[in-house]
């Protein structure tokens, strides 16, 4: 007895296509849509924000000119002395105040200008003139320094109290080595302060008595000389250019 087969025949060739297609889909990977529409996610803009402009630390820094007041130690006959170069009854050691101006060129790390002081003292005054050449370690707004002056000094006052004391001068030299440092409050104004060490060595030419009608001290016919040493510490304002 023999079976029909050709409804199974049908049945297999209408089902393959849809199997077919599945089998297919299934190799490949594909995801069967979502119900509903698509939906495509907007790409996100990032805003890009702009650093502030850093201000800047100091100004041109080219050229300067500096103020300064403090205290100044003064010993005139701490290493040598031959002689006095002031009268016997004053003072050798002294403390006062002193006021200085300073200006000058600088370049890079390095400085150079005239630098003025006078001390105050209670019999005399100290003055002094000198070159000062600076090496600097710039860093940001906070700048330490080394410094080294040398120059004119002189005394003034110091034979006020002597009836006749027109031909009488002592001066000399002197050498600085000071350290500070600077701080740039703003691009073009600093606030400093430094602490030097002075040598000096003064000279008092010797006079004729016999010329002189009110020098009554024959040590002063002789010539004086000193050497001696100095300190300050100071503050500062300098404008920077």
């Amino acid at each position: 007895m023999r079976a029909d087969l050709r409804p199974c025949r049908r049945a297999f060739f209408v089902g393959a296509p849809a199997g077919l297609a599945m089998l297919v889909s299934s190799s490949a990977g594909a995801v069967p849509p979502a119900d509903g529409p698509s939906r495509t996610a907007a790409p996100q803009r990032e805003t890009a924000t702009a650093p502030a402009a850093a201000e800047p630390a100091k100004g041109a820094d080219l050229i300067f000119i500096e103020a300064e007041t403090g205290a100044e130690y003064v010993g005139l006959g701490t290493l040598s002395v031959k002689r006095d170069v002031v009268p016997t009854a004053s003072q050798r050691d002294a403390i006062g105040g002193f006021v200085g101006a300073m200006g000058g060129a600088k370049l890079l790390f390095l400085s150079v200008g005239p630098h003025f002081r006078m001390a105050h003292f209670q019999d005399r005054d100290l003055w002094t003139l000198a070159l000062d050449v600076g090496f600097h370690a710039p860093l940001g707004k906070f700048e330490p320094f080394l410094r080294l002056g040398g120059g004119y000094a002189r005394l003034a006052r110091a034979f006020d109290k002597l009836q006749d004391n027109r031909n009488l001068l002592s001066h000399g030299y002197h050498v600085s080595l000071a350290f500070g440092a600077d701080y740039f409050a703003t691009t073009n104004l600093t606030i400093g302060a430094r602490i030097s060490g002075d040598v000096l060595a003064l000279h008092r030419a010797g006079v004729n008595l016999n010329s002189q009608d009110g020098l009554v001290n024959d040590y002063l016919k002789y010539d004086g000389a000193s050497a001696g040493l100095g300190m300050t510490g100071a503050l500062a304002l300098g404008l920077h250019f």
